[in-house]
């Protein structure tokens, strides 16, 4: 396992003991499964992220049509006004850049996601209406 695999899974623990995820991925991309949706989170050249899935076959989402938002698009969606930004998010001693990133993914994830972490995709479903991914 790579040191993100660890970092990643130290933090965001919370979706094992507090929601219905599985760690399903260890390594970059760290991936958790619930039956309705998944999270990955991974790091490339200079970037790290996090994509919500949907696993579910709804009216509005259909399963030829892929359903992955970025924590961005699902934070808009539960949040008006400004984004809230990692160069706002204070820096711990002894923390390393990665890890500090991961911890304000973290953040965000609890603060607006929690609908979504608990399985409810209404959310998911709008920002597939919203993208016109549900066009015939």
């Amino acid at each position: 396992m790579s040191e993100f695999g660890d970092i990643v899974q130290a933090h965001f623990r919370f979706l094992i003991e507090d929601y219905p995820f599985a760690l399903t991925s260890g390594d970059a991309p760290v991936r958790y499964d619930s039956p309705p949706v998944y999270i990955e989170i991974w790091a490339g050249s200079g970037d790290t992220d996090l994509l919500f899935g949907a696993k579910v076959d709804t009216e509005i989402m259909r399963p030829y049509m892929p359903h992955v938002f970025s924590i961005a698009e699902v934070v808009r969606y539960y949040k008006s006004g400004p984004f809230p930004r990692f160069d706002a998010f204070p820096e711990t001693p002894g923390v390393s850049g990665v890890e500090r990133y991961v911890m304000y993914l973290v953040m965000l994830t609890k603060r607006y996601c929690r609908e979504v972490l608990a399985g409810d995709v209404r959310a998911l479903e709008a920002l597939s209406r919203d993208r016109g991914a549900t066009k015939p």
